[in-house]
């Protein structure tokens, strides 16, 4: 089974390499736009910034976090972004607002890592390895199969209406299998989940206690 698995994705993957590198290509434009843009803040932008991290830090130290709250936040928040890209594939002109999103998803994760680095410098670092990495690299790569599961059926409604040979089954099918993959890498994505809500706790409480 496992293998079979491995199979249908690395046939998905080769079959489209080219959206899958376009995709990851804005995500990491985003994020390279979110870094720099931490250069750009004014002194009083980073000054409420820090405090409002400071504070984040104090309550992970101070009092117990309930990660079930934490559950239910990511998975609102993942679901609206599911949603989201959903709803874009199966609109023509969707694809440039997946991109776009993709790119925003970027800037976030660039923005939120550059800034606790430019603070903190290498405990910084740390920081980020422990509490943002872990989750991002099960979240990202299936945020970015989303969006090309997205772009693909969207390219596969603008051919139905150009080619009238395609029967309504057909597109029917190709609805089906589009539905069925996003809820696939939606069941990946909770692992990433599952690791932001009971995970990255234990590793910010660990960080702030032994390291910053």
């Amino acid at each position: 089974m496992i293998s079979k698995i491995h199979n249908l994705l690395a046939e998905h993957i080769n079959k489209n390499r080219n959206t899958y590198l376009f995709l990851f290509l804005t995500f990491v434009t985003g994020v390279s736009a979110g870094a720099f843009t931490v250069n750009g803040l004014s002194s009083m932008q980073k000054t409420e910034l820090t405090n409002y991290f400071q504070g984040f830090l104090e309550l992970f130290e101070n009092q117990r976090v309930d990660s079930n709250e934490i559950l239910r936040i990511s998975l609102i928040d993942n679901i609206r972004f599911v949603g989201i890209m959903w709803a874009l594939g199966v609109t023509i002109i969707g694809i440039p607002l997946i991109y776009f999103f993709i790119g925003v998803r970027g800037f976030i994760t660039g923005f939120t890592s550059g800034f606790i680095i430019d603070l903190m410098g290498f405990k910084g670092v740390i920081f980020t390895l422990f509490s943002i990495v872990p989750k991002e690299i099960i979240i990202i790569p299936c945020i970015i199969a989303l969006g090309v599961n997205g772009v693909n059926f969207s390219l596969n409604i603008i051919r139905n209406r150009s080619d009238r040979r395609m029967s309504k089954e057909s597109l029917k099918t190709s609805f089906l299998a589009y539905c069925l993959t996003t809820a696939f890498f939606s069941c990946f994505m909770f692992g990433g989940i599952l690791v932001e809500s009971y995970i990255t706790p234990v590793c910010i409480r660990i960080i702030t206690s032994k390291v910053l």
